[in-house]
């Protein structure tokens, strides 16, 4: 599995204005090739040699490659727009093409045969009067980080900015480990925003995880000093005080997956069930008095967290389908709307709403593939 780490760049001032003036021209010639190929010009061929930028030919290769993933995700782009077309001119709806991708923040790629990981500094090439030249920048590391990259495989490093400061970004690859031994459980878990995770084992083993009510009422006082600041029309105040928001949301968010995954741990779980929440924001029910909170939740980040730590320990992720799981009475099969939390079901049932779904989801059988097929077991 491919993870990344981040390490800030600890750069001189002439090394600052180097890395700075690399990034934005990087971002320009991948620009400038995206809209030749729109233009029909073939860029898949392309060498270094027919690249005029001021950059190492080791970079210019690199524009060549993303200047054609870009295209390649605008091609598809228009497709789907001719396809909706098609289907919208029978019901009289104007035509919508798709738009020219243009990349607009700073930044630019290493792949792994040209950058060098010696101890607390990392060396890459730069243009530098006119010649390709390597600089060492040197950082801080942890112990962890150095570990990493002195003994994982190293993948693609990407230089972009973080606020004022310039940090790298280095994919490497992480084993994933072998199944649990033995028979193992099923694991369900249920997704949502009062309580951010409930999961649910085939042994019975229930557990809630997170604090919704701490979630939103952080949620709102970021809102209110964003609200705050923008009144006094401070935006690079509000720009800092949405990143510390994300910050805080995201090492929430990691906590409660690495808890899901250490109690998976515990009971040898070896299959863990979620919800396809795809499209939930669109299909939800709204109200002015949960849009908010809907329109923030991280469902989908913290199904990825979860997902990706989970085949790190050997486990494999199956997604079901959400229909009804905290409607319907896992006795009876009876489905009925829940009294806000609580579930009473008529023959008597009665649970907690969101271990309802915890329930329903391990015991699904419904899996679906990728965001709409759907198969039985």
């Amino acid at each position: 599995m491919q993870l990344s780490e981040t390490v800030r760049l600890y750069l001189t001032k002439k090394q600052y204005m180097l890395v700075s003036d690399m990034m934005t021209t990087y971002i320009a010639t991948v620009n400038r090739l995206v809209a030749d190929a729109v233009d029909g010009r073939a860029i898949a061929k392309l060498t270094s040699k027919d690249v005029d930028a001021y950059l190492p030919s080791a970079l210019r290769n690199q524009c060549i490659r993303d200047a054609n993933s870009v295209f390649t995700r605008y091609q598809k782009a228009c497709r789907d727009a001719d396809y909706r077309n098609a289907r919208g001119s029978s019901h009289g709806k104007g035509i919508k093409q798709a738009a020219v991708p243009v990349l607009r923040r700073p930044c630019c790629y290493v792949n792994n045969q040209n950058f060098k990981v010696n101890g607390t500094d990392i060396e890459f090439p730069v243009m530098m009067d006119g010649k390709t030249k390597r600089i060492s920048v040197h950082t801080k590391m942890t112990v962890r980080q150095k570990a990493i990259f002195t003994g994982a495989r190293l993948g693609t490093m990407r230089i972009v900015y973080k606020g004022r400061r310039i940090v790298v970004q280095i994919v490497y690859e992480k084993p994933e480990q072998d199944a649990p031994a033995g028979e193992g459980c099923v694991m369900g878990i249920d997704l949502g925003i009062k309580c951010p995770a409930v999961s649910r084992c085939s042994d019975g083993s229930v557990m809630f995880h997170g604090n919704g009510r701490r979630n939103k009422a952080m949620r709102r006082h970021f809102a209110a000093k964003r609200k705050a600041l923008q009144k006094a029309k401070h935006p690079e105040a509000v720009a800092r005080i949405n990143n510390k928001e994300q910050r805080i949301m995201k090492d929430i968010d990691h906590k409660i997956s690495r808890g899901i995954i250490n109690t998976a741990k515990k009971h040898n779980v070896k299959v863990i069930k979620m919800e396809q929440l795809a499209n939930i924001r669109s299909t939800t029910r709204k109200s002015r008095k949960n849009n908010h909170s809907l329109h923030t939740w991280s469902f989908y980040r913290l199904a990825q967290y979860i997902e990706y730590k989970a085949r790190l320990a050997g486990m494999t992720v199956e997604y079901v389908n959400p229909a009804y799981t905290s409607q319907t009475c896992p006795v009876c099969g009876h489905v009925h709307h829940a009294n806000d939390r609580d579930y009473v079901c008529r023959c008597g049932f009665h649970i907690h709403r969101d271990l309802l779904g915890a329930i329903n989801i391990c015991n699904s059988t419904e899996y679906v593939g990728g965001r709409d097929a759907r198969h039985a077991a």
